[in-house]
């Protein structure tokens, strides 16, 4: 019967642990890289929920898009040259309305509660009274007071654009799928360190292996029992 080679079975561990923890990495990276984008703010109108410089993770998948979802968006309806980052303050069916001297903008007839708003909800100083269209949503930026947004443009169904403009939507960093992929990488992680020290292990155990004779040995005497 064979021998079991010293540290064959660490060996083996090694490379099944190898390979989980590269599939546990890759896995998530090609997700991220297949159904996410990032970009980079690039102005003021964000402020306070975004300055200029910060990396922003979005989804390219907007057909869930929500009311006060941050997107990224194209607004070549408005004959600008883009992409622009806002917020969805509306979507298709609402009324989003704003007079001179409100404390909040309505939305549906109530008013809007907006804590990521910096100063006032009406700085910019453009009362407007939109009902969206089907297929189409209200933008606007955080920083009102220093914000091209669907209020300088109402010569187009109220300053709405396309749902098919948004370029991607902020993935919030507590959903399901990014908990998902955040703990897939992480194990991921923990296993890759394991595995190399059971490689080095099996690699020492080998080694360490006695050396025995194989076969007969050149020059020995044979002794006859008496």
């Amino acid at each position: 019967m064979t021998a079991r080679r010293p540290g064959r079975k660490r060996g083996i561990w090694a490379i099944a642990l190898l390979v989980l923890g590269v599939m546990l990495i890759g896995g998530p990276i090609a997700v991220l890289l297949s159904r996410f984008t990032a970009t980079h703010q690039s102005s003021d109108n964000m402020l306070p929920t975004f300055v200029r410089g910060d990396l922003i993770v979005l989804r390219t998948d907007t057909s869930g898009v929500r009311r006060g979802d941050v997107a990224i968006y194209d607004p070549a309806e408005w004959g600008l040259e883009g992409p622009f980052i806002g917020r969805v303050v509306a979507v298709g069916g609402d009324r989003v309305s704003y007079a001179m001297g409100d404390a909040a903008l309505k939305l549906n007839g109530q008013p809007l509660d907006e804590p990521y708003v910096k100063a006032e909800p009406g700085d910019g100083g453009v009362p407007f009274d939109v009902t969206v269209p089907g297929g189409r949503v209200f933008v606007l930026g955080d920083n009102r007071g220093n914000s091209q947004d669907s209020r300088f443009h109402p010569e187009r169904d109220g300053g709405t654009l396309p749902a098919s403009a948004l370029i991607g939507i902020e993935e919030d960093q507590e959903s399901p799928l990014s908990v998902a992929l955040g703990m897939a990488m992480f194990a991921g992680t923990l296993l890759l360190p394991v595995a190399l020290g059971l490689g080095i292990a099996s690699l020492v155990a080998r080694r360490r292996r006695p050396v025995g004779p194989h076969g007969p040995v050149w020059g020995a005497t044979q002794v006859d029992a008496p």
